[in-house]
């Protein structure tokens, strides 16, 4: 007859089993494995970068008062003053410090006639010291609305009017 210790000992020999199979199933599934497949989770992390950017840009500096966009396009910005504003809150990462994110900006208006223009706002060469977006390298696009007065200070040929304008900045790691 077979004692009370070689049942325990099968027990234990099953339950170590179970165990290491449970141990190995967890492990396998929360390996991911990055393919070239997946590059677009990428893109969709840098539109939200900028989306985030442009949002914090667009939000009141007071209450009931202007943005720091609209304070920007009001002061007949060139770009420069765009870039010391918006490539910071693109840089501020903790876990990507030398990530080389590069951007150009354009604003779009409609101009009666003519339809929509689309001006140059600035560029990454201007900034970063990088080429222009070519159009070989992925790229994303991020836009916000924003209000122009008559009394803005952009230069032509965006005219001075009331007028609603899209900025949009074109993202690519480069």
């Amino acid at each position: 007859m077979v004692g009370d210790g070689a049942s325990l000992y099968t027990i234990e020999g099953l339950a170590a089993g179970l165990l290491m199979i449970a141990t190995a199933a967890i492990v396998l599934q929360s390996i991911s494995v990055y393919t070239p497949g997946d590059t677009h989770i990428d893109d969709m992390l840098l539109e939200q970068l900028g989306a985030d950017a442009l949002a914090v840009l667009d939000l009141p500096v007071e209450p009931d008062g202007r943005t720091q966009l609209e304070v920007l396009l009001h002061n007949g910005d060139d770009g420069s003053a765009f870039h010391e504003a918006f490539y910071p809150l693109l840089r501020m990462r903790s876990f990507a410090p030398d990530d080389p994110v590069q951007y150009a900006a354009s604003i779009s208006f409609r101009d009666g006639d003519e339809g929509v223009v689309v001006v140059p706002y600035t560029s990454a060469a201007s900034h970063t010291g990088a080429a222009p977006y070519t159009g070989r390298d992925p790229a994303i696009r991020v836009s916000r609305w924003v209000h122009l007065q008559a009394w803005h200070g952009l230069p032509p040929p965006i005219p001075n009017r009331d007028q609603m304008a899209l900025l949009e900045v074109i993202l690519w790691r480069g």
